[in-house]
């Protein structure tokens, strides 16, 4: 009886600590951490990290040097903030100020998930400047089956 007791309550522990481990999914060059669609993370050779995430219901980009301890996101009003895909320059904004034009954020959201593995992104902004190229590797794949209204729908 007590072998079965010592069984059953190693098998607590381990399923516990399973359930309790972090889940890292990869795509390519992109990866999170949860389980979860989303953040979606890469790093360049710079040692600069781009995340994407949909938070508030609406996509929010997140630059950070890690060297010099900078970071900042698309939610915090910088002025001049972009994403740049092969030099192309898509816009943040989370809302359309002209009825009937479409809604900036969600045109770069499309192009990101249009992005193939010889694609490079960059971050820019005024206070920022323009990051080193990140790989869109894997991009794509991270972003299948996931539509705007996804992103959209999470607070």
């Amino acid at each position: 009886m007590n072998k079965f007791h010592t069984a059953v309550l190693t098998a607590l522990i381990v399923s516990f600590g399973a359930s309790a481990a972090v889940i890292e999914q990869q795509w390519g060059d992109w990866r999170n951490s949860g389980g979860m669609a989303f953040p979606l993370f890469t790093e360049n050779k710079a040692g600069e990290e781009l995340t994407l995430s949909c938070s508030g219901h609406e996509l929010v980009v997140a630059y950070e040097d890690k060297k010099s301890h900078y970071r900042v996101n698309s939610t915090e009003g910088l002025k001049d903030m972009y994403v740049l895909i092969n030099r192309k320059v898509y816009a943040l904004e989370p809302r359309s100020y002209v009825p009937g034009e479409p809604i900036p954020a969600q045109v770069t959201f499309d192009a990101l998930k249009r992005t193939g593995p010889k694609d490079k992104i960059a971050f820019t902004s005024a206070q920022s400047g323009e990051s080193k190229p990140f790989s869109a590797k894997g991009l794509s794949n991270a972003l299948d089956g996931i539509t705007w209204q996804d992103c959209t729908q999470f607070p």
